[in-house]
C-alpha cells in the first residue's frame, strides 16, 4: 500500500507541473503572438540613458521647411494613430484580448512620435484633448463607428478590424511617404510602417489561430504576403538606439529557437547578428 501511495503522489505531481508548463505556454505563446513591439519605445539606449523620442528627433535632424503635403500627412497621421489605439483599447475591453491592450500601448508611442513632430514644427495637434472616439476629422470619424461597431460582432470581425486597420497605416504611410523628403518625418514613418507591419502579422496570427484568413483591402496582395511570410521586426533604429538590431528576424512559431512550447527551434536569427534574433518587432 506504502508504494502505491508513493506512485500515486508522483503522478500526481507529474500531472500538475504539466498543467502548470501548459498554462505557462499557452500564456507565452499568446503574449507572442499578440505582440509586444520595440519601435520607439521610451526605454535605454545602448549607453544606458533614457531615450526620448523628441529629443532623439530634435538632435538628430534637421529643421527643414515643410509643404503642405507634409503639414497635411503629419494632421492625418496623428488621428490615424488615435484611430488605431482607441479601437483597440475599446475591443481589448469588449473581448479582453491581450493582442489589443499591447498594440493600442505601440499605437500610443506611435501617437507620442508625431506629436514630436508637430510640436517641433509649431503645428496645431489635431487630437489635442479628444476623448477615446473622437476626432476631429470627419472622415476618420466614420471610420471609428464602422469599425467599432464591426469589431463588437465577434473576436474574428474583432481580429480582422486589426488588420483593416493597419494594412490601412501601411498603405497611408508609404504613400504619404512618397510624396514628402523632410528626414525627420520620414525617419519617423518608417518606424511606424516597421510598426505597423509587426501589427499586421499579430493580428493575422490571431485570426489563423481561430481558422480565419485576413485578405488586404488597401496594400497589394504581394506586399501583403510579403509581410506575413517574414519575420517580426526590430525597431528603435531612428536614433540608433538599439544598434543593428533592425536587421534581426525572429521565426514566427519558435521564439528565439528553444522549443519549449510549440517544438519548433527556429526561432533563433539566421544573420549572425548577435542583437537581432530576439526582435520582439
Amino acid at each position: 500500500m506504502k508504494k502505491i501511495n508513493v506512485k500515486i503522489l508522483f503522478l500526481g505531481l507529474v500531472i500538475t507541473a504539466s498543467i502548470i508548463t501548459l498554462n505557462s505556454c499557452t500564456e507565452k505563446m499568446q503574449s507572442n503572438n499578440s505582440f509586444s513591439d520595440m519601435e520607439l519605445r521610451n526605454t535605454v539606449n545602448n549607453n544606458n540613458q533614457p531615450f526620448d523620442m523628441c529629443s532623439c528627433i530634435e538632435s538628430n535632424f534637421p529643421v527643414e521647411e515643410l509643404s503642405d503635403i507634409e503639414i497635411a500627412g503629419l494632421n492625418q497621421m496623428r488621428e490615424e494613430e488615435k484611430l488605431a489605439r482607441d479601437v483597440y483599447l475599446t475591443l481589448f475591453t469588449s473581448w479582453n484580448q491581450k493582442v489589443f491592450d499591447n498594440i493600442s500601448k505601440a499605437e500610443q508611442r506611435h501617437m507620442d512620435a508625431i506629436l514630436c513632430l508637430l510640436n517641433k514644427y509649431d503645428i496645431p495637434d489635431p487630437v489635442e484633448n479628444n476623448d477615446i472616439g473622437v476626432f476631429t476629422d470627419d472622415d476618420i470619424q466614420s471610420l471609428y463607428n464602422t469599425l467599432i461597431e464591426q469589431g463588437n460582432q465577434s473576436l474574428v470581425s474583432a481580429l480582422t478590424v486589426g488588420a483593416i486597420i493597419e494594412d490601412l497605416d501601411i498603405y497611408d504611410l508609404i504613400e504619404i511617404s512618397g510624396k514628402i523628403d523632410n528626414q525627420d518625418i520620414l525617419a519617423v514613418f518608417n518606424e511606424l510602417t516597421k510598426g505597423s507591419r509587426n501589427h499586421m502579422r499579430a493580428f493575422v496570427s490571431q485570426l489563423s489561430l481561430q481558422n480565419e484568413s485576413y485578405s488586404p483591402q488597401y496594400i497589394t496582395t504581394d506586399l501583403f504576403n510579403s509581410i506575413i511570410n517574414s519575420g517580426m521586426e526590430r525597431g528603435g533604429s531612428i536614433c540608433n538606439n538599439s544598434g543593428n538590431s533592425n536587421n534581426g528576424n525572429k521565426g514566427h512559431k519558435g521564439q528565439n529557437g528553444n522549443g519549449t512550447c510549440d517544438g519548433n527551434r527556429n526561432g533563433n536569427n539566421n544573420n549572425g547578428n548577435g542583437n537581432g534574433g530576439n526582435g520582439n518587432g
